[in-house]
């Protein structure tokens, strides 16, 4: 007799094993634009709740390469350096889940043809990129869309899904002449820049901001893949200086918004 021992490993068991009563991301067409900071830890949080697998597809979009400077809060490492971020960061992700669906698209976001998704997550951290997404996939060409994002040097951390045409877009998060609608703290954010000489000026966060903000949009697509995605703007500060002004809530779309009006 000789004892044998079995071990589940298909995409079910490894994506519900820790979520039993949780959707989880199987069978979805998701697209993640954006695979800097945030978007290499949300690439890894997203396989492991399912994207990619049971029929599913994840595609990585980033034109841009990894640079010695980016790996203090990224997911790859220096044997990523110089490399196409979607490219390596898609081989990184299937060296760890090798039986999903992951590709990436190294090219421009704007490029791109993601309108067969069922999701567009932009992790860029680009407003203005942000608003032209919205503009192009709003009306007869509509795709939901997730946008994760730092406030600040990590003072928080925001998302915001527009899963309908009524519900309201980045832009629709400031009125027509700019201003804030839906402050993310009480008072004025603080303004950290760094960088010099040789390297250009960037926003100073920690990798751990990057996480919690990853994390922040994978429990918003979770919910939204179970059929209950409320709420579609949510904060979370992470510096204990400050309070957060406005709760977690389903904002509208304002009239006449340039980004997402019709």
């Amino acid at each position: 007799m000789t004892p044998v021992h079995c071990v589940r490993i298909d995409d079910a068991y490894i994506a519900q094993r820790n979520a039993p009563d949780q959707a989880t991301l199987a069978r979805r067409r998701i697209a993640l634009v954006g695979c800097g900071t945030i978007g290499g830890f949300l690439a890894e949080l997203l396989t492991k709740a399912g994207a990619g697998s049971d029929g599913g597809e994840l595609a990585l979009v980033d034109n841009d390469v990894l640079l010695p400077q980016n790996i203090g809060r990224h997911r790859l490492g220096f044997n990523s350096v110089l490399k196409n971020k979607a490219t390596a960061l898609a081989e990184e992700m299937l060296r760890s889940m090798p039986g999903t669906n992951i590709h990436a698209l190294p090219v421009d976001a704007m490029q791109a043809h993601l309108a067969g998704f069922e999701m567009v997550v932009n992790a860029t951290g680009e407003e203005a990129l942000g608003h032209l997404l919205t503009r192009k996939y709003r009306g007869s060409q509509f795709v939901p869309m997730l946008t994760i994002w730092v406030e600040g040097p990590g003072v928080a951390v925001r998302a915001l899904l527009r899963d309908s045409p009524l519900a309201a877009c980045t832009r629709c998060l400031l009125s027509l002449d700019r201003q804030p609608l839906y402050p993310a703290i009480e008072g004025e954010m603080p303004v950290g820049l760094a960088g010099h000489g040789c390297e250009s000026l960037y926003v100073p966060f920690p990798a751990s901001a990057s996480v919690q903000a990853a994390c922040l949009g994978v429990n918003i697509l979770t919910a939204w893949s179970g059929g209950s995605p409320t709420a579609r703007l949510r904060t979370q500060v992470l510096d204990g200086h400050f309070c957060a002004a406005t709760p977690d809530h389903d904002p509208v779309a304002i009239t006449d918004c340039p980004a997402c009006g019709t």
